[in-house]
Formats: C-alpha cells, sequence, structure tokens
C-alpha cells in the first residue's frame, strides 16, 4: 500500500506540474492573453480610443487569492500527510472571502451606476 500511493502522489507531481509547465510556456508565448487583467472593460458609449481603466478591486483580489495560495501550498508542503490535506485557517478563508466580497461589491456599483444612468437617460426623453 505505500507504494501506492508513492506512485498516486509521484502521478499528481507529475501531472500539475505539467500542467503549469504548459500554461506558463501558454503565456510567456502570447497564447493566453493577460493585457485585460487588471483593466476595467469599457463601458457602452465610451470611445474606442480611450484606454482601458486600472481596476484596484482585481489588483487587490488577485493579490489575496495568490498570497492565499502561497500560504496554503506552503502549509501543504511543511506537513504532508497521505491521509489528508491541512485545515484551511479561518483568517484564511475570511481574508479570501473578504476580498472577493470587495470586488464584487465594486461590480454591483458599477452595475448600479450604468442601471441609473440608463433610467435617468430614459427619463429626460
Amino acid at each position: 500500500m505505500p507504494y501506492l500511493l508513492r506512485a498516486a502522489r509521484l502521478e499528481m507531481i507529475i501531472l500539475l506540474g505539467g500542467l503549469m509547465i504548459v500554461v506558463a510556456s501558454k503565456v510567456f508565448a502570447g497564447g493566453i492573453g493577460l493585457a485585460g487583467l487588471l483593466t476595467v472593460s469599457k463601458r457602452p458609449g465610451q470611445s474606442p480610443n480611450e484606454p482601458a481603466e486600472f481596476s484596484p478591486a482585481r489588483a487587490q483580489m488577485l493579490m489575496a487569492t495568490l498570497l492565499a495560495a502561497m500560504y496554503y501550498l506552503l502549509q501543504v508542503i511543511n506537513n504532508p500527510s497521505a491521509a489528508s490535506l491541512p485545515d484551511a485557517p479561518s483568517t484564511l478563508v475570511g481574508v479570501l472571502g473578504g476580498s472577493h466580497a470587495i470586488y464584487l461589491g465594486g461590480k454591483v456599483q458599477s452595475a448600479w451606476d450604468l442601471l441609473t444612468a440608463s433610467q435617468n437617460k430614459h427619463s429626460k426623453e
């Protein structure tokens, strides 16, 4: 049985490592575009010549997600157990939840702004 666990762990490492190499090579070769990763898409009626705006909500969500993933990965590496993965600390879950709530709050705010602008436009006509 220990050989089966070792083989499964090795297979998982090879599979995930290969996937990581493929994705990284596609990113560096330009097959996966990251141009608009931290920008807000243009709104209806906005000039196509205007540059896209930087999104602080996307930046903080990306950073919080990457830091949480690295922290959890370090927990897995430092506490290897064949029985189960380590529990995610409640503070980590709270930070991720708060980060995503901030991002979604910005999305709700922009949708609300578009809705009220559309209603104001129709009421003036």
